[in-house]
């Protein structure tokens, strides 16, 4: 029931059920309902904003260039099963394990490349994990890691040993000799017999190397094997127009395997499903060319997600259905014009751009306001796959904090995990900028390390900042005067501190509320207080909910702008923004307006007078500036004139009466420019005139 004092006029506008998430592209009065203009560090499912999910500093790395990492799960066979006893993998100290396979993390500093197995643990020094045997360029700003597969042995005479298939780690710079491990020691294998490159894909039981614009692939089941494309009659060195920018395995149409290879303005296939080598050359369309003008801007950019590969292109987000289709549409459609918002400040070097998918999340790092991939785009397919819905993904706006270099996942202990090696705004006590970082931890707080004096750790912890930005919300032309705004608000845990401000479309937005909540949800906040017997009896701590109503307006002359002569409370349609730190979410946002009342006539026209500078913020200012040339062209007409006098001398022949003739005239010219510009083309025009007149007299008399 409305509470007696609202009058019989106001409007009561009513936002909620963001299921689309953002749009930053539409006119906010555009925006359906379902959609907000904009949200930092927050995630939409079941038409909630609330706090993304956290993630947590595992290590800090070595202090340098940092140049990329991957996440290894190494499986080399120590021992086969023999009845009596199962079968073992490799461990890195040579020994043999009752494992399926181990995982580690690997990544390159400086040229160097380490390892570190699990659980992740700081290590007093990283030395000890370095691999050996191994030196790479230090100065590359990117190394390329690819996994593979080996299942057979091949020497250099061409004999053929099968083998436990098991993964291998390449790593390349493009500069130095390829490096491979494959986790069963500590040594690394640095072959010049493998072709030095950039990008690498594994595809059709074969390893391809991109190498400028040229792309060669490896001997069939033995990446580590290249004898095969300089003998017999499938060479396989396959050349493209321009430098190769990224390489990708896919499986398409009646699952046969396909090599994407990329350029930064093309994109083609390979049919690498096809595993006899000599019949490459006959093969009818081996080599095709599926989107001419659209390629890969960065290699790291690649993802699979919702049954559709996804990459950076020139101008955006690229996807393709690549599992229904054989030969993809020419009509391309990009996938982040909702986010034009973060797209319009990217930095004009995107070659870094790295992406990933994690459960119904596909993520893309890229350089929003600086050099380095500051915010994460992040699109959430949950809602698109609840039955009966539209295949429609949201985004859920830019997620904030680490500036991610490049992203690895991959399931360790039957558990899905995603970890991103960031380049921190802070360092670490130990002096790096360089940390590995795991997202999508259960807890809605950001966790991070310090190293102590001694080498051992101590997790500290860091509520996450947060915000959304509702649509305009009002009704056609007419305006209306904001009164004040309730949120209904749940999944509060721990101490949260709210802000919410309003604003419409003209000024900055005016702060309204601002609170702190204290939720009793975490063992951290009551474990060692007095009430703690009586908190333990309640069992496990659920979320709460709250109602914040925001205080009502009043009319500020102050916030006047030079947009309009009304104050920011009156406009014809009202946004909200919602910020907060802590665990927090919003279901449903309730706008009160009253009408505001305005003569229904014309009104006389003049001319402003001083100039009104506009923030991005919506702060502005008045200025008397001096009148711009470019507006205000001068109504004097300005003009050069000059005349000139040439005079041009032919020779005659011997022998002659005479040795020469000459012959003098006068041109004149009117410049717009300069009188410079007046008198040199007046020259032109002189000389040009004085040797058609001596030539003349010549013909005529001859000397």
């Amino acid at each position: 029931m409305k509470s007696a004092q609202i009058t019989s006029g106001r409007q009561v506008k009513t936002s909620a059920g963001w299921l689309r998430g953002v749009n930053s592209v539409r006119n906010p009065w555009l925006l359906p309902e379902d959609q907000v203009k904009w949200a930092v560090n927050a995630q939409f499912r079941g038409g909630i904003v609330q706090t993304r999910p956290g993630q947590a500093m595992k290590l800090s790395l070595p202090a340098g260039n940092f140049q990329g990492g991957i996440l290894f799960l190494a499986n080399k066979q120590y021992k086969a099963a023999d009845g009596t006893n199962p079968s073992e993998i490799f461990n890195v100290n040579g020994d043999g394990v009752q494992e399926t396979e181990i995982p580690y993390i690997v990544f390159a500093v400086n040229g160097k490349v380490y390892w570190s197995p699990f659980p992740l643990v700081q290590p007093k020094s990283w030395v000890p994990y370095q691999l050996s045997g191994v030196s790479l360029d230090p100065n590359v700003k990117q190394v390329v890691f690819a996994l593979a597969t080996q299942s057979a042995n091949i020497s250099t005479g061409g004999d053929v040993s099968i083998t436990p298939a098991h993964r291998v780690l390449f790593i390349q710079d493009g500069i130095s000799s390829p490096v491979y491990w494959d986790g069963s020691n500590t040594t690394g294998v640095q072959s010049s017999s493998i072709p030095t490159g950039t990008w690498m894909a594994y595809s059709g039981n074969r390893l391809w190397i991109a190498s400028g614009n040229i792309v060669l692939a490896s001997d069939l089941g033995d990446p580590t094997s290249w004898e095969e494309r300089t003998t017999g009659t499938g060479r396989g060195d396959f050349s493209f127009t321009r430098p190769v920018t990224a390489l990708a395995n896919y499986v398409g149409q009646n699952n046969d395997q396909r090599l994407y290879v990329f350029t930064d303005r093309s994109t083609y296939a390979l049919s690498s499903g096809i595993l006899d080598r000599t019949a490459w050359t006959t093969t009818s369309n081996f080599q095709t060319i599926l989107f001419p003008n659209v390629g890969c801007i960065a290699g790291k950019s690649i993802s699979f997600q919702a049954g559709q590969m996804w990459w950076y292109s020139q101008s955006g987000l690229i996807s393709a259905d690549v599992a229904g289709n054989a030969y993809l549409s020419s009509q391309v459609l990009y996938k982040d014009t909702e986010m034009v918002r973060a797209k319009a400040y990217m930095a004009g070097n995107q070659t870094g751009i790295c992406a990933t998918s994690f459960e119904n999340y596909l993520l893309y790092s890229i350089p929003y306001l600086e050099p380095l991939n500051s915010a994460t785009m992040v699109m959430d397919w949950a809602g698109a796959s609840e039955i009966n819905q539209q295949r429609s993904p949201a985004w859920c706006g830019v997620w904030t904090g680490t500036r991610p270099v490049e992203w690895t996942t991959g399931i360790i202990g039957g558990q899905p995990r995603c970890f991103h090696f960031s380049v921190d705004y802070s360092a670490t006590s130990d002096g790096s900028y360089i940390s590995l970082w795991e997202s999508f931890m259960p807890t809605r707080i950001d966790s991070y390390l310090s190293i102590n004096a001694d080498g051992t750790t101590t997790e500290l912890f860091n509520r996450i900042y947060a915000q959304v930005e509702t649509a305009l919300l009002g009704d056609g032309m007419d305006y209306k005067q904001f009164v004040y705004a309730e949120l209904e608000c749940c999944e509060i845990g721990g101490t949260v501190d709210v802000k919410a401000s309003y604003r419409g479309s003209k000024g900055k937005y005016q702060s309204i509320l601002n609170t702190r909540l204290l939720a009793v949800t975490e063992n951290y906040q009551w474990e060692d207080t007095p009430f703690a017997p009586e908190i333990e009896k309640l069992g496990f701590l659920n979320t709460q909910y709250r109602r914040l109503i925001t205080e009502s307006t009043s009319r500020n002359a102050a916030s006047l702008t030079c947009e309009s002569n009304l104050t920011t409370d009156i406009d014809k349609g009202f946004s909200l923004l919602v910020e907060w730190c802590g665990e927090f979410g919003l279901e449903t946002i309730r706008m009160f307006q009253d009408p505001w009342s305005e003569r229904s006539t014309g009104v006389p026209q003049s001319d402003e007078k001083k100039s009104c500078v506009l923030a991005q913020d919506g702060s502005t200012l008045t200025l008397e500036l001096l009148p711009n040339p470019y507006e205000a062209p001068s109504t004097e007409q300005k003009s050069w004139y000059a005349k000139v006098f040439r005079t041009v001398t032919l020779p005659c022949s011997l022998p002659s009466v005479r040795p020469s003739i000459s012959a003098t005239a006068s041109a004149s010219f009117l410049s717009s420019i300069s009188y410079i510009h007046a008198e040199e083309q007046a020259g032109i025009l002189a000389e040009n005139a004085a040797q058609a007149a001596a030539n003349q007299y010549r013909t005529q008399n001859p000397c």
